[in-house]
């Protein structure tokens, strides 16, 4: 099933995006900001909640751990918050240890939520 343009071109800038089976329908949404700002990833992630309001989209941002400060600290910006898109954030040491775990046992974008953090 095709997306909407609007859609489309939101999900085009998005580094990784996990469909539901079968379907157009984005479940999951991940931004691997290494060395890449870390507000134009949660603006884009922000753009595609925004863009796909009926979905409940699991929102992820994945980071060195030596960014995880930044992260947290663009996930508390008052603006950021207002926009009411839930983003988490994983870092490349949990996503490094849990690897082999997700492959054999991740069917689902729900897997990713045991190794991901939010700012409170």
């Amino acid at each position: 099933m095709p997306v909407p343009a609007d859609v489309a071109s939101t999900i085009r800038l998005i580094d990784i995006v996990w469909f539901a089976p079968g379907t157009s329908r984005v479940v999951a949404a991940f931004e691997v900001e290494k060395s890449t700002s870390i507000y134009s990833g949660i603006l884009r992630l922000t753009d595609l909640a925004f863009s796909m309001p009926e979905n409940e989209t699991a929102l992820y941002l994945v980071v060195p751990d030596a960014r995880e400060k930044e992260v947290r600290a663009q996930l508390s910006r008052p603006a950021i918050r207002a926009a009411g898109a839930t983003i988490h954030y994983i870092l490349f040491s949990e996503l490094r240890q849990h690897c082999e775990a997700l492959c054999k046992f991740g069917d689902s974008p729900a897997a990713m939520r045991k190794i991901a953090r939010a700012v409170n």
